[in-house]
């Protein structure tokens, strides 16, 4: 049974800051990310933090029932922000959309309703989290010098207001991956732009070892599948690079896919990348394990030392 902790009360706060965990701890970084929260140049914000909950969309449902701000800022239990004037931008072409007058439960036309900073390794990253993070999509992004149109941003660490979230229908509470896509997607349906805002980033790992990139594959392709064996119609988009034209294509067919699939594990041969071969097999077989075999979910504990990097 999960619950709401409040882990920073305040009376009227602008922001509410939603960290869902399983554990509330996530092997102590939790007490750090919240060391980074205590910086920040904002500090009119609510600390929220879901604990126990699943699928993870539910537990960010739960974290915005309580919460009382206008905005909320939602970061995995394993982020470190970049800097101390994180939520400052974040919030800053929010509010000056707000400014004009523009009511968020009304149709974007345009205007940008979603925040997130670029994301990083870790400073103390190893040399092999480097170099595998190049050979694997969606692992970072460039820090940007102005307002960038991507689908980048993502639960790592993103901003949005409170009455738009609620308006595109809250999250998901019931599929296991892909509710920050599938949020994404609805944001964009209702007409607003989501981007990446400048000199912002945020840190988010990646395993440290290769027998952790392989179990982190395996459990993106065994829940992906599950997602899409129970939960048809939610397989969206998610590319990892600029938007041409700031454009977004929501759905591939099953044909393209499988194409695309091919031709990342040729182009993984081709240019030795054999982080990104293994994870693509890894990924493979857990999407056969999903679809045949899976009839539950059940995410792993983040506990040990490992595991602070898995993002099931």
């Amino acid at each position: 049974m999960g619950e709401v902790k409040v882990l920073r009360e305040h009376l009227h706060p602008l922001v509410s800051v939603i960290i869902p965990s399983l554990d509330g701890k996530r092997s102590g970084n939790v007490e750090r990310l919240l060391e980074d929260l205590a910086q920040q140049t904002v500090q009119e914000f609510e600390i929220l933090m879901p604990v126990g909950f699943k699928p993870n969309g539910r537990a960010r449902n739960e974290g915005v029932r309580k919460a009382k701000g206008h905005y909320l800022v939602c970061i995995d239990d394993d982020v470190r922000l970049g800097h101390e004037r994180i939520i400052e931008n974040l919030l800053k072409p929010l509010l000056e959309v707000e400014a004009s007058g523009h009511d968020w439960t009304k149709p974007g036309e345009g205007r940008i309703g979603m925040t997130g900073p670029s994301q990083q390794l870790p400073p103390d990253a190893t040399w092999f989290q480097r170099w595998a993070a190049c050979q694997l999509p969606r692992t970072q992004f460039p820090i940007v010098d102005d307002y960038t149109d991507t689908d980048m941003v993502t639960h790592m660490c993103l901003c949005i207001p409170t009455d738009l979230y609620k308006a595109v229908g809250w999250e998901n509470d019931h599929i296991v991956r892909g509710t920050d896509v599938d949020l994404r997607y609805r944001v964009r349906q209702f007409g607003y732009r989501i981007v990446v805002v400048p000199q912002t980033w945020a840190y988010h790992p990646i395993p440290a070892t290769f027998q952790g990139i392989l179990r982190e594959w395996f459990n993106k392709g065994r829940w992906t599948a599950f997602n899409r064996k129970h939960f048809p119609g939610f397989d969206y988009e998610a590319p990892d690079g600029i938007l041409p034209g700031g454009k977004y294509v929501p759905k591939r067919s099953k044909a393209y896919r499988a194409l695309r699939f091919a031709a990342r594990f040729v182009m993984g041969l081709v240019t030795f990348q054999p982080v990104r071969l293994a994870a693509q097999c890894a990924y493979a077989v857990g999407y056969l394990r999903g679809w045949f075999w899976e009839t539950e979910y059940t995410p792993e504990p983040t506990t040990t030392k490992e595991q602070v990097s898995e993002r099931v």
